[in-house]
């Protein structure tokens, strides 16, 4: 274990001391390990998070890890298993995870009274003492030059005859907040939209990456569901597609947490309340991604209809999606 610098300390994460105030934390961060930080969200957007931090607080050290949400806690998981803490904090969207997490006492249990910010945040992105740090809209992305002069603008565009056969869906057997947009779907527009939506024959894939490639080659018309974080790389090298947030979507939440028994938990700390910072925010979120911080600068807007995707539920409503989407 190593020893901080002699501070005034006020709690103990696992085998660690951590400072009575984030400022003494980001003091003490200085005197300990690598900072090294898992995130699922865009790698563009965590690259812009730690060179902001990094900017702020040049003496401490950070490290970030990228893979997708799935891959990532399933790494997490099988170190945390052997015994081995790598991540001091992660980024990822999966309440599931976070509950479990929680459970097997993994993470810090995060509070106003430890990060001060957190008094500014609405209860609804506090999970569990984990917190939002950013939330990808769910929506379609389309190609401009097939679909002609009158781009779909709605869920309901959708179902227009013109893109029957033209269309890609991604699975919701294999996503659930695609499972839990569906749902959403169902609810506010009835059973019959999925059934018509099923009826426009899309072709279902696992991951809607690879189809968003295939959109930007012009083989179909939309992608659905997408994000903009998929849709920008490729429109930012001259692709000829876009991407529509209807003003009814969900998205994909993604919840920080710091881990219990970690090497640098001041650095967690001090790293976790930039994060949550205006600052911070505009870099993490940037122009793609909607802030929990109303109002924060450079961040994309909250849709006006956003549902929560309440993920843990979606397994009760599993089937009757699937068959009203034809995927029995």
């Amino acid at each position: 274990m190593k020893l901080l610098v002699p501070i005034m300390i006020t709690a103990v994460w696992g085998c660690q001391a951590v400072a009575q105030s984030v400022e003494d934390a980001c003091a003490a961060a200085a005197e300990e390990p690598q900072l090294v930080w898992y995130s699922s969200q865009d790698p563009s957007r965590n690259a812009a998070a730690a060179e902001a931090f990094s900017h702020a607080y040049p003496q401490v050290a950070i490290e970030h890890l990228r893979l997708a949400t799935g891959a990532l806690a399933t790494r997490y998981a099988q170190e945390r298993d052997a015994g081995v803490i790598n991540a001091d904090l992660i980024s990822l969207a999966d309440p599931n995870f976070i509950a479990q997490g929680m459970a097997n006492e993994w993470f810090v249990p995060l509070t106003a009274d430890t990060l001060p910010r957190l008094a500014e945040l609405d209860p609804a992105w506090i999970n569990h003492g984990a917190v939002t740090s950013s939330l990808s809209m769910l929506g379609f992305a389309y190609n401009s030059e097939a679909v002609g002069e009158t781009p779909p603008a709605t869920w309901e565009d959708l179902l227009d005859p013109r893109y029957a056969g033209q269309i890609i869906m991604g699975d919701p057997r294999s996503v659930p907040s695609y499972m839990a947009l569906f749902r959403i779907l169902r609810d506010e527009l009835g059973e019959d939209y999925l059934t018509r939506l099923a009826a426009q024959q899309p072709v279902v894939v696992p991951s809607v990456v690879p189809a968003t490639q295939q959109l930007a080659a012009g083989e179909v018309s939309i992608v659905v569901p997408n994000v903009m974080t998929v849709v920008r790389v490729l429109s930012e090298q001259g692709a000829p597609i876009a991407f529509v947030a209807p003003d009814l979507t969900t998205g994909n939440e993604f919840e920080t947490v710091i881990s219990a028994g970690a090497d640098s938990p001041n650095a967690a700390l001090c790293f976790l309340s930039f994060l949550m910072s205006e600052e911070g925010q505009t870099a993490y979120n940037g122009a793609t991604s909607v802030s929990p911080f109303p109002g924060t600068p450079g961040t994309a807007p909250m849709p006006a209809n956003y549902i929560a995707p309440r993920i843990m539920e979606v397994d009760d409503h599993a089937a009757q999606i699937n068959g009203l989407l034809g995927l029995d």
